[in-house]
């Protein structure tokens, strides 16, 4: 390919993530996101309610997921976790220290205030 088409296919995928990453983010303001067969989510409300609030989606896989400088870090209130796995979660960077709770395969909490890890969640695993 000459430099000028490999510039404009560049282009049109850059557009194309734009258009597709902004229509993401307006959707989730409005939508109730649930989880998915396969998906860990936290949500920043009690009730695993989006409504107002943001939500992270993970694919455990046994590698640490780090949420600092993440909207969700210290913010999660809830989780429903569809999965075949255990995810635990960290107070603290890097799954380091002590694990602070723990969500069993195919399982939810509606409030984690009743366990002590309210807000609290800072990396999974």
């Amino acid at each position: 390919m000459n430099r000028k088409t490999v510039l404009a296919v560049g282009t049109l995928l850059l557009s194309a993530t734009t258009l597709f990453t902004s229509n993401a983010s307006a959707q989730a303001d409005t939508a109730d996101v649930s989880a998915q067969d396969g998906d860990f989510v936290l949500y920043q409300h009690d009730d695993q309610n989006f409504w107002g609030g943001t939500y992270f989606v993970f694919w455990p896989d046994g590698h640490c997921a780090s949420l600092s400088g993440k909207p969700m870090n210290n913010s999660a209130s809830s989780m429903t976790n569809t999965t075949d796995r255990t995810v635990r979660l960290y107070d603290s960077s890097n799954c380091s220290g002590a694990v602070g709770y723990t969500a069993k395969p195919n399982s939810e909490d509606d409030d984690f205030s009743n366990n002590g890890f309210d807000n609290k969640a800072s990396s999974m695993r």
